[in-house]
């Protein structure tokens, strides 16, 4: 018998509800884009991410990941921005006009040159400092995100960088006239400061440079001699100078995939986020031991710098300071900029003293204190809002 027009109108509603139901029923999936290749430290993290994620959601939220697809770095925050991508590993460097704030705290990981304390955590350290001034300490920076239609997670940080090279590096005069391939501000300041010229180069590139001798050194981490192959054409390490890591990453969630999920679906990918955040530094950190051993073993020399090098090194810190909060403040015209680099200062000497004192066994008791430090903190109703 055919159904009236009006009885079908009448159906409709049910319907609807029902679909409702069916569609509640269903596990959310959150797709995920890395920029970085497979079995890299990056995708070892984001396959616990994703597990840590199920399991806190009991199922109900899950993510997809994409190691080398879907986008690359350069296309990471407009992608997230415009839904082509849940999910992104965003490093800001990349956007230096978008993200300010994140970028300006970046830039002073040299502050860890200050204090020997936490030797070979100094990674951990600045991850917490990122993502407890980023998340609890800046508004400002929150909104650097938001603007570009996202929320900032913290993602991590890799190990101290060092001085990897194809001659012997241990005292200032040393350094004068040497080629350093860089890759940050900071970094060519201080190689300009004790009179090497920096050179910008991709990771890509590094290995024929040191090995035609376009340039004598790379300031970067241990794990690169692994990811490059650079132990390979390295000779000489000098260790601790000129500190500092690189942190400027965030594990960007766009603001819809952000507000579609319930509160308790929020906490959920807040716990799963510590756990990448633990996961990617502890990571970087045990793979740079590694390679260091493996360089060491292979007959690269390994050099401590001078006192007079590690006293002029600080001293340039010390420094250099009050010349980052000039150049945000002219460059992007930052309100405050002293100000909020007067409240991270504590905060990195809070992690530093934390992180020498922590009993750390694996990537999970990294991962508790995060959580208990920064990201439990988070007010998930307000965050993002």
């Amino acid at each position: 018998m055919p159904v009236s027009p009006r009885f079908r109108k009448a159906l409709l509603p049910i319907a609807l509800a029902g679909l409702a139901v069916t569609m509640t029923g269903q596990a959310k999936e959150l797709s995920y884009a890395l920029g970085f290749p497979p079995n890299s430290a990056a995708d070892d993290a984001a396959k616990t991410f994703a597990s840590k994620l199920e399991q806190e959601t009991g199922g109900e939220v899950t993510a997809k990941n994409y190691a080398m697809s879907l986008l690359n770095l350069a296309e990471m925050s407009d992608g997230v921005r415009d839904g082509i991508a849940d999910i992104g590993n965003v490093l800001t460097p990349y956007f230096p006009r978008q993200y300010p704030h994140a970028n300006m705290a970046a830039e002073l990981t040299m502050l860890l040159a200050l204090d020997s304390r936490a030797k070979g955590r100094q990674g951990m350290a600045y991850a917490g400092v990122m993502g407890e001034f980023l998340l609890l300490n800046c508004s400002d920076c929150a909104q650097d995100f938001i603007e570009q239609g996202q929320i900032y997670l913290p993602m991590g940080a890799t190990p101290e960088y060092q001085l990897l090279c194809t001659s012997a590096i241990k005292t200032p005069e040393d350094l004068k006239g040497k080629r350093l391939r860089v890759a940050g501000a900071q970094w060519s300041r201080w190689a300009s400061h004790f009179g090497a010229t920096s050179v910008s180069l991709s990771g890509n590139e590094v290995y024929e440079a040191l090995e035609q001798g376009v340039v004598d050194c790379t300031v970067q981490s241990n794990p690169e001699l692994g990811n490059f192959g650079l132990k390979d054409v390295v000779t000489d390490i000098t260790v601790g100078i000129p500190g500092g890591v690189f942190s400027g990453g965030s594990l960007s969630v766009g603001l819809g995939p952000w507000r579609d999920l319930s509160p308790d679906h929020r906490e959920g990918l807040l716990k799963a986020a510590s756990h990448l955040m633990a996961d990617m530094t502890w990571r970087y950190q045990t793979y740079g031991d590694r390679d260091f051993e493996e360089a060491r073993e292979s007959g690269v020399t390994i050099h401590e710098p001078s006192d007079e090098l590690v006293k002029a090194s600080r001293a340039f810190v010390e420094e250099d300071v009050p010349r980052i909060a000039s150049n945000y403040t002219e460059q992007y015209d930052m309100a405050g900029a002293e100000a909020k680099i007067e409240t991270l200062r504590p905060i990195v000497e809070k992690w530093v003293k934390l992180m020498d004192e922590a009993e750390l066994e694996d990537a999970e008791d990294l991962a508790a204190i995060y959580w208990e430090e920064i990201l439990s903190k988070v007010d998930v109703g307000s965050y993002g809002q």
